[in-house]
């Protein structure tokens, strides 16, 4: 009886194990990364805020730019960038709203966890960067209009 139990377990983990293992490998589109079920990609073309959201938009179905939900995932996206270029600053789907005066990224999530991400929004802007001063760790405001570096993010569906 307990023979057969194991070898039922163990027929189930050489089933599942390899689908269950190969959708999170087969997730993210060629080009794109990988990190806790969300997808990045890292653009080094030059764009103002809006247009790099559209190219987000249009790169791939649900992508934005991105978004941070922890503070290891902060510490991934500065992994990122560093990973192509250490100078450069990279817009975040961060950005201040004037009506309803607070910052949301661009998903819709009102942006008020410091701890997620810290940040320094007295700039000037309404958009949201990471720079090399911070080693890409510390968002800051910037006007919209100026071209920079982008970082996309999407959540594959499961």
């Amino acid at each position: 009886m307990m023979a057969a139990r194991c070898a039922l377990l163990l027929l189930c983990c050489m089933v599942l194990l390899p689908v269950v293992g190969a959708r999170y490998l087969l997730s993210c589109p060629k080009g794109w990364s990988y990190y806790k079920q969300s997808c990045f990609r890292y653009f080094r073309q030059h764009r103002t805020w809006e247009e790099a959201e559209a190219q987000c938009q249009n790169s791939y179905s649900g992508a934005h730019l991105a978004w941070v939900e922890e503070p290891k995932e902060a510490a991934t996206l500065s992994r990122v960038i560093m990973y192509y270029q250490r100078t450069q600053p990279v817009w975040l789907g961060l950005h201040y709203l004037r009506q309803s005066r607070d910052w949301r990224w661009t998903h819709g999530v009102k942006f008020d966890d410091l701890r997620t991400l810290p940040g320094n929004g007295a700039q000037g802007g309404s958009c949201a960067l990471l720079t090399r001063s911070s080693s890409f760790t510390v968002w800051s405001s910037a006007d919209c209009d100026r071209q920079h570096h982008f970082i996309c993010k999407f959540t594959p569906s499961q």
